[in-house]
């Protein structure tokens, strides 16, 4: 063990904290990193031997493409990073335009858009370039829960574990997931129960088994069962299918994300809404909720970027949302934005 730590630590220099990316395996048993290299933004996967990170725009079906210098492929037992304490002090969040945006919301809901994810942020201080990111490096692998993932260069970065993949492809089998709904794992009986819930969660299954039918021969969608998360607890339903020879993969990423997990429902008129909407209007380049992933010769992994950090300039700050339909109550979602933002901050910050 000390042996393997002493390779991280040496492999982990000043060029990984620089430019830099990691991705954990969705069966949590090895973890790919990279470091220097380059970005560009592109439409289309690199076609190139090398391994490429790819983060999505939430809104666009762009992506930040990060090409790393060298990559290193460890097991996840091996990623054990120094701890760095630190503390961060919150400066301001933005519940205010969480609230304008669900009262419109409620008076948008048609046919034609049945579900929106309302998002909001809390900022803090101070981003300390390595020290930080060596900070938050050790809290996502200690997080005991989900997938750790990250990627950074001078203007943004973000780290976190992710309960939520978008798809894993192991030969012509593809695997992905419907996870939606969150409760405090204490009221996981009444949260069972909960018609808006199970609503939404049908929605997100609904999403995703229409959006993958063009890619696959077959599509096998399991039994829903609970999933928990630290102190809260989702609705998981697992999906699979044999895929179609010559998948478009940029294609296939960029139809499934957003899902109507972190989207809505449908996605165009969902997307719309949230462009528009008082917090998209505040930023309106975003990556949270969006497609992380790995490209490589043997592997096609792709997760949700939530339950993370994020920064940029000197600034870092933690968004989380839930999903909203009509039968949706401001109270009971605000609570949920809250319990979703105090799991991420009391582990990270």
């Amino acid at each position: 063990m000390k042996e393997s730590q002493s390779v991280l630590k040496t492999w982990c220099d000043a060029d990984f904290f620089k430019l830099g990316a990691f991705l954990s395996s969705a069966d949590g048993l090895s973890v790919t990193l990279g470091k220097g290299g380059s970005f560009t933004i592109v439409d289309k996967f690199i076609s190139t031997p090398k391994p490429v990170f790819y983060l999505k725009n939430f809104y666009t079906n762009s992506y930040l493409a990060y090409t790393p210098e060298e990559t290193i492929t460890l097991k996840r037992s091996e990623c054990l990073f120094e701890r760095e304490e630190k503390s961060f002090s919150p400066i301001n969040n933005d519940d205010d335009l969480y609230q304008k945006d669900f009262t419109l919301l409620k008076s948008a809901f048609s046919s034609d858009l049945q579900k929106v994810v309302l998002i909001s942020r809390e900022t803090y201080e101070v981003f300390e370039g390595e020290k930080t990111i060596l900070h938050l490096l050790q809290r996502a692998f200690s997080f005991g829960t989900g997938i750790p993932y990250g990627l950074w260069n001078p203007s943004y970065g973000v780290i976190g574990s992710t309960p939520e993949v978008l798809y894993t492809v192991t030969g012509p089998t593809l695997k992905t997931f419907a996870l939606a709904g969150t409760a405090k794992i204490e009221d996981k009986e009444e949260f069972l129960n909960s018609r808006k819930d199970r609503h939404e969660h049908n929605l997100v299954i609904q999403d995703i088994e229409e959006k993958l039918r063009p890619f696959l021969n077959s599509i096998k969608t399991s039994e829903t069962k609970l999933h928990p998360y630290k102190s809260i607890v989702h609705f998981k339903t697992d999906i699979e299918g044999e895929l179609l020879s010559d998948v478009d993969f940029t294609k296939l990423t960029s139809i499934l994300s957003p899902t109507a997990a972190l989207g809505g429902y449908p996605k165009e008129a969902s997307l719309n809404f949230l462009k528009t909407s008082q917090y998209g209007r505040k930023y309106p380049d975003r990556y949270f909720g969006s497609a992380m992933g790995l490209i490589s010769s043997d592997s096609k992994e792709f997760i949700v970027a939530i339950r993370n950090v994020q920064w940029e300039g000197n600034h870092l700050y933690i968004e989380c949302g839930g999903g909203v339909v009509p039968e949706s109550e401001f109270g009971r979602e605000l609570e949920e934005v809250h319990l979703k933002r105090n799991t991420v901050r009391k582990h990270y910050l």
